[in-house]
């Protein structure tokens, strides 16, 4: 059977999978999660086991008595998504996705001035010089190199691209397309990058011991020179008080090439359908996330309304977490947890309510958004579980909700 991974935000579409079995065009990542387990399928209210319709029932007393109910995690499919997104506005919850500062960084770049972004498609058949900011996407992006940068048969170039690195020695890809590694510390990359985007404006730049401006200056030339250039850089791996500095010194350099030839940038991040969940959020809200539907209309916020820094300082009295796709449990949290999580996750402590839901691309068909948010590609059922969706679950906690007085 032929399928498209959800396991990164490449999504794959290419792998054979046969049972438990990938054939070799996948990755470690897809290998280990197409051959995940059901360790249990059982359903728990306060530790004990139930049925799913009492464990329903249980979540959605809790949730409904919620004074300030929080939405996270956020795990899901699409259909998944857009019924979590129903039944938080029903509850007059806060939704955001956990850890969403890395995809906020980019946000806040793009909702400024906007961005200068391509496709996968793009990448691969076009581009002709890669510069790759800050770490390896390997590490997150299994194929990467593979799909983006070695495609064996381009449209549009004659050669496979040059790629180059700039970042800390300890996080250079080790793959062997990358053919220069310029050294900088994490703290200082902000700092070469500006000596970049100068070098290519045409301005002087003061000599700098901790950043090789022989090199940048070199670099600046060749990105000048290529006719199609890529920026690479994933927000969630950069030092998180650096990031937005960073994408938006990365639009700097874009928007100065594209005056002399053509140059884009690749935002990698979107591991467990977060790009689509996003893009779920902005559809309906008109907000890509950090939002409450306390007022009855959604509210948008990016800092009162992060999920962390509300459970962190107490003004939630109630979480609801879905991850469908990870095997990351509920965050230590003292107020109670309905989690709905895979059938291979065991949490540190006994939610409140827990619901085993199946996981898109294993237990039920579903889609998910490609890292480059061009487009939603369908997963396959690839084994038989008894388990139900996130939008299975999420829908009859609604009918529950509206049920009650």
């Amino acid at each position: 059977m032929r399928v498209a991974c959800p396991f990164c935000g490449l999504v794959c579409d290419d792998l054979i999978v046969d049972g438990e079995r990938v054939d070799g065009r996948g990755c470690a990542k897809a290998a280990a999660n197409f051959s995940r387990r059901v360790t249990t399928s059982e359903h728990r209210i306060a530790g004990r086991a139930a049925s799913l319709d009492d464990a329903v029932a249980a979540a959605a007393a809790l949730l409904r008595g919620a004074g300030q109910p929080l939405v996270t995690g956020l795990g899901a499919d699409l259909s998944g998504m857009r019924a979590l997104l129903a039944l938080a506005e029903r509850l007059g919850a806060v939704v955001d996705r956990w850890r969403s500062a890395p995809q906020f960084a980019n946000f806040a770049v793009l909702q400024r001035a906007g961005m200068l972004a391509a496709t996968f498609a793009e990448i691969a058949n076009r581009t002709d010089l890669a510069l790759i900011v800050g770490s390896d996407p390997a590490r997150s992006y299994p194929r990467f190199f593979e799909r983006l940068l070695r495609n064996a048969t381009p449209l549009y170039r004659k050669a496979a691209p040059s790629v180059v690195y700039l970042g800390p020695e300890v996080a250079a890809p080790t793959d062997p397309a990358v053919g220069e590694r310029i050294a900088v510390e994490g703290d200082r990359l902000p700092d070469a990058l500006r000596a970049l985007a100068a070098a290519i404006e045409g301005r002087r730049v003061a000599a700098d011991p901790d950043v090789k401006l022989a090199a940048l200056v070199a670099l600046a030339r060749r990105l000048e020179s290529a006719s199609y250039g890529t920026i690479v850089w994933d927000a969630a791996e950069l030092p998180a008080l650096a990031r937005e500095d960073i994408a938006s010194l990365i639009l700097r350099v874009l928007r100065t090439l594209t005056h002399k030839t053509r140059c884009v940038g690749l935002p990698l991040g979107g591991n467990d359908n977060a790009q689509g969940v996003a893009q779920a959020m902005l559809w309906q809200t008109g907000w890509p996330g950090r939002l409450s539907f306390a007022t009855g209309t959604p509210i948008h916020d990016p800092w009162l309304y992060d999920a962390e820094r509300l459970l962190r300082e107490g003004e939630i009295d109630v979480v609801l977490w879905v991850q469908a796709f990870g095997a990351e449990p509920p965050p230590a949290t003292r107020v109670p947890a309905v989690a709905l999580l895979s059938a291979d996750v065991a949490p540190p402590a006994p939610a409140a309510v827990e619901i085993r839901i199946g996981v898109p691309g294993l237990d039920h068909r579903g889609w998910v958004m490609r890292s480059d948010t061009v487009v939603a590609l369908p997963l396959a059922e690839t084994r038989s579980a008894p388990l139900p969706s996130v939008a299975t679950v999420a829908t009859a906690i609604h009918r529950h909700v509206e049920a009650q007085p």
